[in-house]
């Protein structure tokens, strides 16, 4: 079943998290200019409208006073007390968190081990995994150690091994052990046969 509650970073039961400094600097950037840009934008926008309003008020203000001295002054005012409300009532700009990690293909573009890292979860994460079970995230979050590919490719993986082992239960309830076992030998196959692992072991 999907999970409809936000969750928290999962833990491994030996607490180990990738430590790779160049991509753990890369995500917390993405993070940083998201934010940014997305409030550059949304303020830009605010002030380009309000420009062209103002714009157009003063010189409906000038030809009909036939005092474009007080047009400026009106719009001058009007444009201040329009930045003030801006500043002070404008909402806190929202971010699509699936976007965040654009750069680097997207948060399920992350190497597995990623899968336990809080960084990655601030980074859209969270949502990328919103219709995962918590069963299939319990089983990838034991396998993301030693996973070689991308979380996408070990959330197929479990998704895979949890339909294999739904064939072969012969009308009986699987559990998560049987899904594991599945996974786990899948992944010890494809370390082995993979060239180099996403991940490099610190």
């Amino acid at each position: 079943m999907a999970q409809d509650a936000p969750r928290g970073v999962p833990a491994r039961a030996d607490g180990w998290r990738p430590q790779d400094p160049v991509l753990n600097g890369l995500i917390h950037k993405s993070i940083e200019q998201a934010y940014r840009r997305n409030a550059e934008t949304g303020s830009m926008t605010a002030v380009f409208g309000g420009g062209i309003v103002l714009l157009i008020l003063g010189v409906i203000l000038g030809a009909g006073t036939g005092s474009p001295g007080l047009a400026l002054i009106v719009v001058v005012l009007l444009a201040a007390g329009g930045l003030f409300y801006a500043g002070m009532n404008s909402p806190a700009p929202k971010v699509d968190p699936l976007r965040i990690l654009d750069v680097l293909g997207g948060p399920g573009n992350l190497p597995a081990g990623y899968l336990v890292h809080p960084a990655a979860w601030r980074a859209g994460l969270a949502e990328y995994l919103a219709r995962i079970s918590d069963r299939d995230l319990s089983i990838a979050v034991r396998l993301c150690r030693e996973h070689p590919g991308s979380i996408a490719d070990l959330i197929r993986l479990v998704m895979a091994a949890e339909a294999h082992a739904h064939e072969n239960a012969f009308g009986r309830s699987i559990t998560e052990s049987d899904v594991f076992r599945y996974a786990h030998r899948a992944t010890l196959e494809w370390a082995r046969v993979a060239p180099a692992p996403m991940l490099a072991e610190r």
